[in-house]
This record gives structure tokens, C-alpha cells and sequence, in this order.
């Protein structure tokens, strides 16, 4: 038996910033011109400068990529942005914090962690399991997870049959939870096992969902799904396009073009874009339908719950393609690798991807 309970929350600021999604023509053949009335529009302006291939290195490689194999998919964009082994946002930045561009509930409310671990403590014991295997996904620096320890401690609902896993790729944000956790600044590897400061308590850091134990399992998954790619499509007079990356030589700057003829992403959902009526802009992440599925697939298995919290919206939202730098929201294309870029996560589209699961 389990349950998946789901949130969102929003910090009006963001939402509410001011931003402007650029859409500009290309003279690319398998390209079309983009008009006003094609493109969902924000009503104020951004002011924030944008970078050129001449002075961002990612932008440069892109312009490289963009030349020699054309316009490449937002999806793609978004992973060369944030992942990229040299350029990219995340493999070069502190992510989050005061240092970072992005602040996260945990930063700021310890209650935040104290609410979760009531949770945690309900739902285990709810199910009435005996070991507890508690699993974050996307730990940021771990303050959330260091709290929530501390919190589990007190109220001494911890002991050694409680094992700690986080899911997490970023070898410099693992270290940053290494240090927050295990109180040692290193690079922990992938499935080991630690033990946490002051407790003897297992850690592992885990890239497939195989490398958890065969336990009832309590997911966290507190503004995770947002920083997954995203393919993006518009509805026009000529039917769904797919929204895509291009390089201006003129301005020597990114922009947004829509294809011509219809791309795989196109074909691959096809029959769930013509069934759309009421939205003239959709935003589909393969990825997350993925992990969603995996997270559900293992709760079926050996029981537990999730928790997933974000920014998102229940199926009515169209652009929320957007990107922070110093908490404040400027266009993604501005200065990829220099900014952190995230999407709201379609809630609903998520509960049928985990829907499809049996059981």
C-alpha cells in the first residue's frame, strides 16, 4: 500500500517578476516566421542584456552545435545549459543560497523541515514498517535532510535501522551535502555507504532507483521536477509546432524559432497535442515522466509514499519556461551557463504518468 500526496506552492515574486519570452524569425529553410499572435506573450519587458556567442563560451559552443546540425530543441538547450562538463550552470555554481541564484524553503524555514518530518513519522508509522529508508531527491546543499535528521533524532524516532539516501548527479552539490552531513568536504561516490555524524546512520548517494533497499520508502522531492528539460510546443494557424533554440548571426545571440515540419517530439505526441483545446502553448518533460514512473514503480514494490513539492500548476499553465539570476527572473536565452533555468511542473500530467503504473 501507498500513497502519494502532492503539493505546490508559489513565492509570488517569482511568478510575478517581470520577463518576456523573445520569439524571433530566422532565415534557417526549415524554419517559420513567427508573428505576435502566434506566440503567448508576456505583457512587461525584460531588461536584463543579453550575452552574445562573442562573450559566452556556452552560447559560442551552441552557435558551433546550431551551424552545423540547426536548431536544436528547448529540451536540449536546457540540459547544455545547466549540465554541460565545462559550461554549464550547475557544474560551475553554487546553486543555491545567499552565494547562488536560487533560495529554497529549507534556506530559510527550519519549520519547513519539521512539517516534513512529522509527515514522514505519520506515514511510517501509518504502514507500520520497521525500517525506515528516507529518500531525497535533488538535496540542494542538504540543509533539508540535516534538519530533518536532527528532528527525527529528537523526537527518537531514528536508529540504526534508518537509512538516509539522496539522488544526486552534481558532484560539486555533493559535496556541499558532504559537508553538511558527514561534517568532511569530499566528492562521495555513488552507492557507498556513509554514516552520518553523531548517529550511526547509513548514507548512500544513488543515480538508479536499484541501488535502494528493499524497504518501505518515504520520497521528498521538494523542488526537484522544475529543473528537469522541458520540449516545448505552440499551437498556430498551421497546427502544433515545436518551439526551438537558434543562433542570430546578426546579433550573434540565441533566440526562439518554430520548426517547419513536424519534429519526432511532434510525432511522438501528436495525438495529445491535437486533444488539447483550451491551451494555445504546452510544455512536455519525458524525463520527469520517467523518474515519476521509477519513484512509483519502487513504492509499488515495497511500499511507502512521496511527497513532491513545487512550482506547478494542475494542467492550465502554458510558458513558465524561465530563469533566475540573483532571484530575479530574466529570459533563459540570455546568459545560459551564468543562470539557473527551471519550468513550472505540469502536476497533472505528472499523476497520469505515475497513473500508468499498475497497482
Amino acid at each position: 500500500m501507498f500513497a502519494i500526496r502532492q503539493f505546490s506552492y508559489v513565492i509570488l515574486k517569482r511568478l510575478c517578476s517581470p520577463f518576456v519570452i523573445r520569439y524571433e524569425s530566422t532565415t534557417t529553410t526549415d524554419l517559420i516566421k513567427t508573428s505576435s499572435s502566434d506566440i503567448e506573450r508576456k505583457s512587461t519587458i525584460d531588461y536584463t542584456p543579453w550575452a552574445t556567442s562573442e562573450l559566452n563560451r556556452l552560447i559560442n559552443y551552441l552557435s558551433i552545435r546550431i551551424q552545423n546540425v540547426g536548431p536544436i530543441t528547448v529540451a536540449d538547450f536546457m540540459h547544455e545549459a545547466l549540465s554541460n562538463p565545462k559550461y554549464g550552470y550547475n557544474t560551475r555554481h553554487e546553486v543555491y543560497g545567499k552565494k547562488g541564484d536560487f533560495i529554497t524553503t529549507p534556506e530559510i524555514r527550519q519549520s519547513y523541515a519539521e512539517l516534513l518530518a512529522k509527515w514522514i513519522m505519520q506515514e511510517h508509522s501509518t504502514i507500520g514498517g520497521n525500517v525506515l529508508q528516507l529518500v531525497e531527491m535533488g538535496p540542494g546543499r542538504g540543509l533539508l535532510m540535516n534538519d530533518i535528521i536532527k528532528i527525527l533524532k529528537k523526537y527518537k524516532y531514528s536508529n540504526t535501522h534508518t537509512f538516509f539516501a539522496l539522488y544526486e548527479k552534481n558532484l560539486l552539490m555533493r559535496q556541499r551535502q558532504a559537508e553538511t552531513l558527514l561534517g568532511r568536504s569530499f566528492n562521495p561516490l555513488i552507492a557507498n555507504d556513509y554514516r552520518i555524524k553523531d548517529g550511526n546512520y547509513s548514507l548512500i548517494w544513488f543515480d538508479d532507483f536499484k541501488q535502494l533497499l528493499s524497504y518501505d520508502t518515504y520520497f521528498i522531492a521538494n523542488e526537484f521536477f522544475n529543473v528537469y528539460p522541458i520540449h516545448k510546443f505552440q499551437k498556430t494557424s498551421k497546427g502544433w509546432k515545436e518551439v526551438m533554440i537558434d543562433w542570430n548571426p546578426i546579433t550573434k545571440q540565441l533566440q526562439y524559432v518554430l520548426s517547419l515540419k513536424p519534429t519526432p517530439m511532434i510525432r511522438l505526441y501528436e495525438n495529445f497535442l491535437n486533444s488539447i483545446k483550451d491551451r494555445q502553448h504546452i510544455e512536455i518533460s519525458p524525463q520527469r515522466a520517467m523518474i515519476m514512473q521509477a519513484m512509483c514503480t519502487h513504492l509499488t514494490t515495497y511500499g511507502g509514499s512521496a511527497l513532491i513539492g513545487d512550482y506547478g500548476h494542475w494542467g492550465e499553465k502554458g510558458d513558465t519556461f524561465r530563469a533566475f539570476r540573483k532571484d530575479e527572473i530574466v529570459d533563459p536565452l540570455s546568459d545560459p551557463g551564468n543562470i539557473d533555468i527551471v519550468s513550472d511542473v505540469d502536476f497533472e500530467e505528472l499523476s497520469k504518468r505515475g497513473m500508468q503504473v499498475p497497482n
